[in-house]
C-alpha cells in the first residue's frame, strides 16, 4: 500500500507543477466562467418570457365567461440547470394552449392557430455560444486535458529510461498501473471541482436563478458523471502510452481519436440519418388531409345522431316561450384540417327554451373532444417518425463515450429531448383532465356553455397545469444505460491497460 501511495504521489507531483496542468486549469476555468455568463443572461431571458406568459394567462382567465371560450395554457418552465447543460431548454414549445377541438401536435412548418407556441430568445451572444456551456467544456477542455496528462504516462518514461528502473525493481507491474491511473486522476480532479463549484457560484450569485436542494443534488451528480468521463479519455491515453513506443506516437494517435469521438462521429451520424433515414417519412400534409377526414366522420356521426332525433334543424327544433318572436339560433364554424371549431348563440335567449339546444349541446361536444383525441393521433404521427429516426442516430452516436456522457448530463439535469416530450405528453395529459373536468360540470350541456344571462361558468375550480420535476433518484434511473456505459468503458480500458502493461517488453 505504500509503494502504491509513492507512486499516486509521484504522478501527482509530476502532472500538477507541469505548464500544462496551469495553463489547461486556467483554460477550464475561464472557458467555464465565460459560459456560465452567457447561459445565466439566456436563462434570465427564459424565465421572463416564462413569468410575462404566466401573468397575460392569469389576466385572460376572467374573461372567460362561458365553458365554450375556456383556454387553459400549459407554460414550460425554464430549467436553472440549464444553465450548466442548454440542451433543448431554448428547443421547441414554450407554451401549449389547450382548446376541445384542438389536437395537441408539432409539425414542421408553421401553421395558424397552431396550439403550441414559441418564446423566442433575443440573446445576441448566443449566435456564438448557441451550444456552450459547462457541459460542452467539459466534453471538450476536459478530454483533451485527461489526454495530455496520460499521452507520456508510459511511453514518456520509456524514453527517458525512467520506466527501465522501475520495472527493474520488485514493484508489482498492476501497482504501477493502478498508481498512475490514480494519481492522474487524482491531479485533473481539483480541475473539475473547482470549475464546476466556480459554475455554481455563478449561478446562485446572479440571483436569478433560484437552486433547491434537489438542483444540488443533481450538480453533485453532474460532477460524478464527470469525473467518470474524465476518467475514460485518461484510462484511453494510458492504454495508448503503453501500446505505442514515443510518447509523440501516442499524443498523435490519441488526439485522432479525441477529434474523432467529440466532434466528427456525432456529426457524421447526424447527416447520415438525416440523409437515409431508417424510418421513411410522409409527407405533413398527407396526415393533415387524414386529420380532415376526421372532421368529416365527426361530423357525419353528429348529423345522424341529429336525424334520429328529429333535430335536423336546430332553429326549428327550439321551444319559444309564448307571445314572443322565435329569433333562432346564429352558428358560425371554422375547420383548420387539424380542428373544427362551431360556435352557437341564441337570440333574445333569455326568452327562449334552450332544452333541445343543450341536450344537442351536450352530446356534441363530448363527441368533438373524441374526435380531436383522434385527430391527435393522426398528426402526432410525424413527431414519432421523427423521434424514432432521432433513437436511431441517439444509439449510434453512442458509440462514442462523449456522446454517452453529453446524453447522460442532459437526462440527469433534465434538458434532455425526452423531458421535451414530457412536456407536451404532460400538456395532453392536462386537455384531457380539462375534459374530465368539464364532463363532470356537465358544462358541455350547461345554459352556461353559451350564454351568461343566468351568470357566468364556475370556474374557480378549473384545474391548473402542474410543471414536473424528476427527483435525482428519477433522473439517475433514466441517466443509469448511459452511466452503465461510461462505466464499462473505463473497466473495460482498464484492463486491457492493466493486461498489456503485465506483458509489457521493454525491448
Amino acid at each position: 500500500m505504500q509503494t502504491l501511495w509513492l507512486i499516486i504521489q509521484r504522478e501527482f507531483v509530476s502532472n500538477v507543477l507541469t505548464s500544462r496542468f496551469m495553463i489547461g486549469f486556467i483554460v477550464c476555468l475561464l472557458s467555464t466562467a465565460v459560459a456560465v455568463f452567457v447561459q445565466i443572461d439566456d436563462y434570465e431571458t427564459r424565465l421572463a418570457g416564462y413569468n410575462t406568459a404566466v401573468r397575460e394567462a392569469a389576466t385572460e382567465a376572467p374573461e372567460w365567461e362561458l365553458y365554450s371560450k375556456i383556454k387553459p395554457k400549459a407554460h414550460r418552465k425554464p430549467n436553472p440547470l440549464g444553465i450548466f447543460n442548454v440542451g433543448t431548454e431554448n428547443f421547441g414549445a414554450n407554451t401549449v394552449t389547450v382548446e376541445l377541438a384542438k389536437p395537441i401536435f408539432e409539425l414542421n412548418f408553421p401553421m395558424w392557430g397552431a396550439p403550441t407556441q414559441k418564446r423566442g430568445s433575443d440573446n445576441p451572444f448566443l449566435t456564438i455560444f448557441l451550444t456552450v456551456d459547462v457541459v460542452f467544456i467539459f466534453k471538450i477542455v476536459l478530454s483533451a486535458l485527461a489526454i495530455l496528462f496520460a499521452y507520456n504516462t508510459i511511453s514518456g518514461e520509456r524514453e527517458d529510461g525512467t520506466l527501465k528502473l522501475v520495472l527493474s525493481n520488485s514493484i508489482p507491474r498492476d501497482i504501477i498501473v493502478l498508481g498512475k491511473y490514480l494519481g492522474g486522476m487524482l491531479s485533473l480532479f481539483p480541475i473539475v471541482l473547482v470549475s464546476l463549484i466556480v459554475a455554481l457560484l455563478m449561478a446562485l450569485s446572479s440571483g436569478v436563478a433560484a437552486f433547491d436542494g434537489n438542483d444540488i443534488a443533481h450538480v453533485v451528480l453532474i460532477f460524478a458523471v464527470s469525473l467518470l468521463y474524465v476518467s475514460t479519455w485518461y484510462l484511453l491515453g494510458l492504454l495508448l502510452s503503453i501500446w505505442t513506443k514515443t510518447a509523440t506516437t501516442s499524443l498523435i494517435l490519441s488526439m485522432f481519436i479525441w477529434v474523432l469521438l467529440t466532434s466528427v462521429h456525432s456529426n457524421i451520424v447526424t447527416f447520415a440519418v438525416e440523409k437515409f433515414p431508417p424510418h421513411q417519412m410522409k409527407p405533413e400534409s398527407v396526415f393533415l388531409q387524414s386529420a380532415s377526414e376526421v372532421w368529416n366522420q365527426f361530423r357525419k356521426e353528429r348529423d345522424a345522431y341529429l336525424k334520429q332525433r328529429g333535430y335536423e334543424n336546430i332553429t326549428k327544433s327550439i321551444t319559444w316561450e309564448p307571445q314572443t318572436t322565435p329569433t333562432g339560433t346564429r352558428s358560425s364554424s371554422w375547420s383548420g384540417g387539424y380542428f373544427l371549431i362551431e360556435n352557437y348563440s341564441v337570440n333574445s335567449v333569455s326568452k327562449a327554451d334552450t332544452s333541445i339546444f343543450q341536450e344537442i349541446l351536450g352530446y356534441q361536444e363530448q363527441l368533438r373532444a373524441e374526435y380531436a383525441g383522434k385527430a391527435e393521433e393522426i398528426l402526432n404521427k410525424p413527431a414519432e417518425e421523427r423521434e424514432r429516426n432521432a433513437k436511431f442516430a441517439d444509439a449510434l452516436s453512442r458509440i462514442s463515450f462523449a456522446d454517452v456522457y453529453h446524453f447522460a448530463v442532459g437526462t440527469i439535469a433534465g434538458t434532455d429531448r425526452q423531458h421535451y416530450n414530457d412536456f407536451i405528453q404532460n400538456s395532453r395529459a392536462y386537455k384531457r383532465e380539462i375534459v374530465e373536468y368539464l364532463k363532470d360540470k356537465e358544462a358541455f350541456s350547461s345554459r352556461a356553455w353559451f350564454s351568461n344571462d343566468q351568470g357566468p361558468a364556475a370556474l374557480t375550480d378549473l384545474p391548473g397545469f402542474e410543471h414536473k420535476r424528476l427527483s435525482l433518484s428519477e433522473s439517475f434511473s433514466r441517466a443509469s444505460v448511459d452511466i452503465l456505459i461510461l462505466l464499462a468503458w473505463n473497466i473495460v480500458l482498464f484492463m486491457v491497460a492493466y493486461v498489456s502493461f503485465l506483458r509489457y517488453e521493454m525491448s
